[in-house]
């Protein structure tokens, strides 16, 4: 019985440096591993986000495998799952802090109220040639010092010359910027950059610093304590040949070097319709972080949930599936967008689950945690029509639970996003891939 506990790792509290949004609880990945999979078997998720399932994974003695469209979804998920010791962070912190400190006093020397940074241009600092990003709202989001503070960061960053330690001041810049208010490096007041707090924030650049530090020490200590984790595990000195990172990788088509039926489990939680705008929430602290503009990105039109399906036939894709179209309320289906938007993200959780059946060895388990939506007024079972999909692909089903979602525990924008307010539950959807007859004398028993 798959139940909701919560293991003696403790490794929930190590992803709390980065509030990724959506992410789904630590105890829920350990529980489905350590149930449905064995130590030195391998553990797929698609949708792997923060790397909540892949450190759950390698902490319990498993091999990884993660998947994800979202480039700061696939940075945190490798850093994650290529640690250091403590004693490392440490050396290294006090090189970078030097080079910051001596940045910023050059940007304070140096700093005139002429300079204005232009998206995609660069700030003459006295000796600093600081690179801006493409970012078309840049001075909208961000005051001019502030501006060229985190230019500053992310040419530090770029200045190392070990890729995980930039990776670790990378993300520690991404979760400055979308920290809460006051704490945040932005005029943003939330991590959907919807209200700015213009009037109300004041950034000094002795503030920025130290803020950004206290969220860098944040990841470190983090990363420190998952080495000794994984250490514990054993697994500490072969991490590169327990996990595969792919992103950025769309999970509705075809992985074609994972193995068929390589794969112990699947643990996962995919995107729910009309939920989250990941590709919002990261633009401001990606652009940052690697110089991508937010075109460069992943079009939402790429995102499961949130992209528009025009060219599909929901009404052809309906016609064969009479179980999926019942869970589609009449209101609805009056909204032929709305009805094809739906029914196209009914199709996808269909794609995904036919990659998911072919990576599973036979007897091996899918557990999918999914949240049912409130569309105008309409509750729609996601969780029933993925289950209903599994049973057509040829899947056995072991459970479907409800689970409350802890108040605070799980970061979902609110308003027009597809739900009636802040989650206050989900489902953890259990599935199994049968195991074929046995063969007798050349014939099926």
């Amino acid at each position: 019985m798959l139940a909701d506990n919560t293991l003696a790792l403790g490794l929930e509290k190590l992803h709390r440096f980065h509030a990724y949004c959506a992410r789904f609880p630590s105890e829920v990945a350990e529980t489905a591993i350590t149930e449905y999979s064995e130590r030195g078997e391998s553990v797929l998720d698609p949708f792997c986000g923060s790397g909540t399932s892949l450190v759950a994974g390698l902490a319990h003695g498993r091999r990884v495998v993660g998947v994800d469209i979202d480039i700061l979804a696939g940075m945190l998920s490798e850093v994650k799952c290529s640690v250091r010791s403590p004693a490392d962070y440490a050396r290294w912190r006090t090189r970078f802090s030097r080079k910051l400190k001596r940045i910023f006093t050059d940007i304070e020397t140096y700093w005139s109220a002429s300079l204005i940074p232009r998206p995609g241009g660069s700030l003459a600092i006295g000796p600093l040639l600081l690179a801006l990003p493409a970012f078309p709202e840049l001075n909208y989001w961000f005051p001019p010092q502030l501006a060229a503070a985190l230019a500053g960061v992310a040419e530090a960053a770029h200045q190392c010359r070990d890729t995980h330690f930039e990776t670790v001041a990378l993300v520690s810049l991404s979760a400055s910027i979308i920290a809460k208010w006051p704490n945040t490096l932005s005029y943003a007041m939330d991590i959907d950059h919807t209200r700015p707090h213009r009037k109300l924030q004041r950034f000094r650049l002795s503030r920025v610093l130290e803020i950004y530090l206290n969220r860098l020490d944040r990841a470190i200590n983090c990363l420190g304590a998952l080495h000794s984790v994984y250490d514990r595990a054993g697994v500490a000195s072969d991490l590169d040949g327990r996990v595969r990172i792919v992103c950025p990788h769309d999970a509705r088509k075809p992985l074609s070097d994972i193995q068929s039926e390589s794969q112990a489990l699947v643990v996962t939680s995919p995107p729910y319709f009309n939920a989250v705008d990941y590709p919002r929430a990261h633009r401001m602290s990606v652009c940052w972080m690697n110089g991508h503009t937010p075109a460069d990105l992943a079009s939402r039109q790429a995102y499961m949930g949130l992209h528009r399906a025009t060219a599909f036939d929901a009404e052809a894709w309906l016609g064969s599936r009479a179980e999926i179209r019942k869970l589609i309320p009449r209101d609805i289906r009056k909204h032929s967008s709305l009805s094809r938007r739906l029914a196209g993200f009914f199709a996808d959780l269909d794609l995904v689950l036919q990659e998911t059946w072919r990576a599973l060895r036979p007897g091996g388990h899918a557990v999918f945690v999914i949240g049912d939506n409130v569309v105008k007024g309409q509750r729609i079972a996601s969780h029933t029509a993925l289950i209903e999909l599994a049973l057509s692909r040829g899947f056995h089903k072991r459970q479907a639970n409800p689970r409350e979602i802890v108040s605070l525990r799980r970061r979902y924008p609110v308003g027009p996003f597809g739900f009636d307010g802040p989650m206050t539950h989900e489902f953890v959807v259990v599935l199994k891939k049968p195991t074929p007859p046995k063969q007798a004398h050349g014939r099926t028993r």
